[in-house]
């Protein structure tokens, strides 16, 4: 029987080659967002490549659950703040609510757009996207508030864009595959054509898993409530309101605050959080 540790070093090494194949350590950084898989990535550059070329990028939004953040902060070589603040972001362009695909549709639908592809989506008729019922119900009699998927782009994204293009280096991303049916699509490759290189795509999560039990690599104790992290209360969330429950309470407040036209649509109890102890 092949033992977990073969089984981790057999593929460890299978993604050394990867990254000696594929990339130029020096023309690239890591895009820390302090979740499992950015740190299952800062793990490996720094403890098995042993690679100093590869410099750590975080960006700190201020929405990150406290823990997340203090690991941005301190495993990051540069850290970003976002490109825009939070409110101009709220005030112009709206907030997330049902998810990206259906907010990316409800944006348009919202900024004027009737095109064909729009109004298929709108109206589900749509092959692969559609607005759910309550979605479709709010925005065609006007009774939703401004939405869009946008808020990643200016706190996150942008940012991060920004400084590899001063600096004149491509992202290395820890997505993969297993989170969703759009990453599944969109990543089919570990290299992609503006250079990003994304070099755990096809990783499972079983196997991601086993590498972080086999090296006793430090796992995050909101991953005791939480399969995922994001922006703490973010309403694309799996666990709104276990999201919330970990914040601070000022943290909290401002994040109900915040958000609350998009949970006061998704049902989101935020009025009575059973607090668990902020990490």
């Amino acid at each position: 029987m092949i033992s977990d540790k073969l089984i981790a070093d057999s593929w460890l090494k299978f993604l050394a080659d990867r990254f000696r194949a594929k990339i130029k350590p020096e023309n690239y950084y890591l895009s820390y967002s302090g979740g499992k898989d950015s740190h299952f990535l800062y793990w490996f550059i720094k403890e098995w490549l042993k690679e100093d070329k590869i410099i750590v990028v975080g960006c700190n939004t201020g929405f990150e659950i406290p823990e997340i953040r203090r690991r941005i902060i301190n495993n990051s070589d540069v850290v970003l703040h976002p490109a825009k603040k939070r409110y101009e972001i709220k005030a112009e362009y709206g907030i997330p609510c049902f998810s990206k695909q259906q907010d990316e549709y409800i944006k348009r639908y919202q900024n004027g757009s009737r095109t064909p592809n729009t109004m298929r989506a709108i109206n589900g008729e749509n092959v692969i996207y559609n607005l759910n019922s309550k979605a479709r119900e709010l925005l065609l009699s006007g009774k939703l508030h401004k939405v869009s998927n946008l808020c990643c782009r200016w706190n996150k994204e942008l940012p991060m864009i920004q400084w590899g293009k001063e600096h004149h280096k491509n992202a290395i991303m820890g997505v993969r595959q297993s989170e969703s049916n759009t990453r599944e699509a969109k990543y089919n490759t570990c290299l992609k054509k503006n250079g990003d290189f994304t070099p755990i795509y096809d990783m499972s999560d079983k196997l991601m898993d086993l590498i972080y039990d086999v090296y006793d690599i430090e796992v995050p104790k909101c991953y005791s409530y939480l399969s995922r992290t994001g922006c703490g209360g973010c309403p694309y969330g799996r666990n709104i309101e276990k999201e919330l429950a970990i914040l601070p309470e000022l943290q909290r407040k401002e994040t109900i605050k915040f958000f609350k036209e998009s949970y006061d649509v998704l049902g989101v109890n935020y009025e009575y959080v059973q607090e668990i102890l902020p990490l």
